[in-house]
C-alpha cells in the first residue's frame, strides 16, 4: 500500500509540461539540422575544435607546471601542440576535418564488418548466423560509401543522424509528457 501512495505521489509531482516542452523544441531543433545537415555537420565539427583548443590549453597548462626530470613533461607539451594544430584545423577547415573523422569511422566499421562476416562464417553451430552476416555486410559497404565520399559521408553522419536523433527524442519525449499529463489526471485530484 506504501508504494502505491510514493507512486501516486511522484506522478503528481512531475512537471509534464517540461517534457512537452523539451519534445517540442528538440523536434524542432531535429527538422532544422535535418533540412541543413552541412551546416549542422560545420557547427559541430567547428565545436569539437573549440573543445580540442581547450583541452590542449589545459594539457599545456599541465605541461608548464609539471616538474622533474621525466619524459611526461616533453609527452605533455608535444600533445598540447598538436592538439592546436587539430584543434585549429577544426576550425578552419571543417571540411577537412569532418571528412578525416569519417573516414576514421569508417574505418572502424570496415573491421567491424570483417570480424562479422568471419564470426557467422567461422560458427557454423551460431543460431541466427545469417543475421550476423548481413549486419556485417552492411558495415563494410556503409564503409565502402563514406571512404569513397568522405565528405558527404560526414554530412550523414553528423547532419542527418543527429538530425534524426532530436526528432526521434522530441516524439518520445512528447509521449512522455503527455503520457505523465494523463497519468496525472488519473491519479492526483488537489
Amino acid at each position: 500500500m506504501a508504494e502505491v501512495v510514493m507512486y501516486e505521489e511522484s506522478v503528481c509531482n512531475v512537471k509534464w509540461g517540461t517534457f512537452v516542452l523539451l519534445g517540442l523544441l528538440a523536434l524542432i531543433i531535429g527538422i532544422v539540422i535535418f533540412f541543413y545537415p552541412a551546416m549542422t555537420a560545420a557547427v559541430l565539427v567547428g565545436l569539437f575544435g573549440v573543445l580540442i583548443l581547450v583541452l590542449s590549453f589545459l594539457t599545456l597548462v599541465a605541461a608548464l607546471m609539471s616538474t622533474g626530470e621525466s619524459a611526461r613533461p616533453t609527452l605533455l607539451l608535444l600533445l598540447a601542440i598538436l592538439g592546436f594544430i587539430v584543434g585549429l584545423g577544426a576550425i578552419f577547415a571543417p571540411e577537412v576535418f569532418a571528412a578525416f573523422l569519417a573516414i576514421i569511422i569508417a574505418v572502424v566499421l570496415f573491421v567491424i564488418g570483417l570480424m562479422n562476416l568471419a564470426m557467422a562464417l567461422a560458427e557454423k553451430t551460431l543460431a541466427h548466423r545469417w543475421v550476423i552476416f548481413l549486419l556485417g555486410l552492411l558495415s563494410i559497404i556503409f564503409a565502402i560509401l563514406v571512404l569513397i565520399y568522405p565528405l558527404y559521408g560526414a554530412v550523414i553522419l553528423f547532419g542527418y543522424l543527429v538530425g534524426a536523433y532530436f526528432i526521434l527524442y522530441g516524439i518520445l519525449s512528447l509521449i512522455a509528457g503527455f503520457a505523465l499529463r494523463s497519468l496525472k489526471n488519473e491519479y492526483c485530484k488537489a
